[in-house]
């Protein structure tokens, strides 16, 4: 994705993004109506292509505040607090309204995807990452040097950061509405309260992080606060044992994965030059995306080794990045 928009540009790819979007959610919302699992898996991959591309909106901004970067990806991430809102509540009356339940959830994909497409070629040109008469010479003439990419502090420790707090984020987002299930006897309404409150953590604070880490390079206070209200959480959902505590410890995960997210994308944005950009990007992103997937395939697997495993391991990767925090910060300062 990262060289796709280095060749073409930002915006060629985020329209390119959505009408597979657009393609997903029909083909989703066909896969249910007649029953076709295969169909449902193509369309939900499309989804997923889509996805991968508005990771990348946040880099589009940073490129567009230099010296900003961190106040530009705070205010990206923000809108996400009114996608979590809106996005169940037109999925569930869409549903509603036109009877087709489940599948209406996918009809809305396509129908703000068809939105987005609309306004992305409404809008001025956005800039490219690398100037238009340039792009084709750093494309020919950059040659990757992963090695040299993966000894710089401020990559190290903003894919570190970025790893940790999606591991962390998915781990308890897959995790703990079974604990409040199985464990506290929670009923659904409850479960579902306690995931609104972690999307909403999840993308709130970033709003309020624009005016409070808006100083040049506040990224590692930023991380700081996030890894810090992280484990707080997580030793008070181990301490109390009781479901108003994995509730909470749902809410504080989604604010620390909010600040730490941001703040590792940002680290990562100032380590490389220019020229670079296409494929360290590339590399970067798959720190956050192995964090997701780590997190969502081993969440079974430590719950089966009792509910309290979770947080646990979620303690232990949060005093992980402190040390690596503690590690480089000497090094990034000079």
């Amino acid at each position: 994705m990262g060289r796709l928009v280095g060749r073409f540009g930002y915006r060629q790819v985020f329209v390119f993004g959505a009408l597979l979007a657009v393609l997903g959610g029909i083909s989703s919302a066909t896969a249910l109506r007649f029953h076709q699992f295969p169909l449902l898996c193509i369309g939900t991959f499309c989804v997923g292509i889509y996805q991968s591309g508005t990771n990348y909106y946040r880099y589009a901004a940073a490129d567009s505040m230099p010296g900003k970067e961190s106040k530009a990806i705070n205010g990206i991430l923000s809108a996400g607090a009114i996608a979590s809102i809106i996005g169940p509540v037109l999925a569930t009356f869409f549903g509603t309204a036109t009877n087709i339940e489940y599948e209406g959830s996918y009809y809305v994909v396509s129908v703000l995807a068809a939105c987005a497409v609309i306004v992305l070629l409404a809008l001025p040109k956005i800039q490219s990452p690398t100037p238009a008469h340039m792009r084709d010479k750093a494309t020919a003439s950059t040659t990757p040097n992963y090695p040299a990419l993966l000894t710089r502090p401020r990559f190290v420790l903003g894919a570190t950061i970025s790893f940790v707090a999606s591991f962390v984020m998915v781990l308890v987002m897959s995790g703990a509405p079974i604990v409040l299930e199985s464990t506290f006897s929670q009923n659904a309404q409850t479960r579902m309260v306690a995931m609104q409150l972690h999307m909403v953590g999840m993308y709130l604070p970033t709003l309020f992080a624009i005016f409070i880490f808006h100083k040049k390079n506040s990224e590692m206070a930023q991380a700081l606060t996030g890894l810090i209200v992280g484990m707080l959480g997580t030793v008070v959902a181990l301490a109390a044992s009781a479901s108003y505590a994995v509730t909470l410890d749902l809410l504080l995960i989604g604010i620390s994965w909010s600040l730490c997210y941001a703040a590792g994308s940002a680290l990562l944005t100032k380590s490389y030059a220019e020229s670079e950009r296409s494929w360290a990007r590339g590399v970067g992103e798959l720190a956050p995306v192995l964090g997701q997937v780590l997190g969502s395939v081993l969440a079974g697997v430590l719950l089966a080794a009792g509910w309290k495993t979770v947080f646990v391991t979620v303690l232990a990767m949060i005093v992980c990045a402190l040390i690596a925090m503690a590690g480089y910060r000497n090094k990034i300062k000079s």
